[in-house]
């Protein structure tokens, strides 16, 4: 693991969150989801992205990630939080987040999500979670998971690496061809881009190609009442078979293992 695969965890999980605060907005029964609903659904969803994470190689499989995880309730009205223990700094800093965002927001938006990282010389603690809001009270809920910070092998800041980036950015086999055409079409040393990408990726340009199309599939199989045939077509699959093939015989990451949040409400 680099700090480049941290970096893509941490933006697919706000954007996971993001989605789902969108998607329980968006219910009927929103005013009947209990913070312990909401708690458990946002867990599951870290939960699904770290593994799904540890099956591609982009995070290893003895740590442990997941830290815990708490549910922290207060009166708006309340002059100062009364939280206490280990988490009494992070719930202000949630809190202190959330009143950032809450004025930008429309006024039916109730669930918003909510993300905040301490750093230390060796570990990384990443706090993000779902604040409801309610009639006269807000309730944070809070899923809580920690990372391993290890020195990373190359930097995104690295120019060196930066370009590899970009091109994955704007790769499609459709229009591009094999990688090596692709390379060629721009220029570049087909030898030294199959370096940097064991280098920097820590797998062929293709092969991560692969593993960054299953990313928005795990989003739509959690927070989409989508098929799985319409998720394949959505995501630029050619067919629901080389899905299936990528994630459970690649990767062994099987969808019966995938709860279907959006089709549980």
């Amino acid at each position: 693991m680099n700090t480049y695969h941290l970096d893509l965890l941490q933006k697919h999980l706000k954007k996971a969150l993001e989605r789902y605060c969108v998607l329980c907005d968006s219910s009927p029964e929103r005013k009947y989801l209990s913070s312990e609903t909401v708690f458990s659904q946002t867990k599951e969803i870290i939960r699904q992205y770290i593994r799904l994470f540890q099956a591609i190689h982009f995070l290893d499989h003895q740590t442990e990630y997941y830290h815990k995880g708490f549910v922290f309730t207060y009166q708006e009205s309340e002059e100062e939080l009364t939280s206490n223990g280990e988490y009494a700094e992070i719930v202000k800093l949630l809190t202190e987040s959330y009143q950032r965002i809450a004025g930008s927001v429309s006024k039916d938006r109730f669930f918003l999500p909510i993300h905040v990282q301490r750093i230390s010389s060796a570990e990384i603690q990443i706090f993000i979670g779902v604040v409801t809001k309610e009639q006269h009270h807000y309730t944070i809920s809070v899923v809580t998971h920690q990372t391993v910070y290890p020195r990373p092998p190359a930097s995104i800041g690295n120019n060196r690496y930066r370009y590899l980036l970009k091109m994955m950015e704007i790769y499609d086999p459709d229009e591009h061809g094999t990688v090596e055409a692709f390379v060629n079409s721009k220029g570049l040393s087909y030898r030294q881009v199959s370096k940097d990408s064991t280098a920097f990726f820590e797998s062929t340009f293709y092969h991560h190609y692969l593993k960054i199309k299953m990313i928005p599939v795990l989003d739509d199989l959690l927070l989409s009442t989508l098929s799985y045939k319409e998720i394949a077509y959505k995501n630029g699959f050619s067919s629901y078979h080389q899905l299936y093939s990528l994630f459970h015989k690649t990767y062994h990451f099987p969808f019966n293992r995938i709860p279907r949040i959006a089709l549980e409400g």
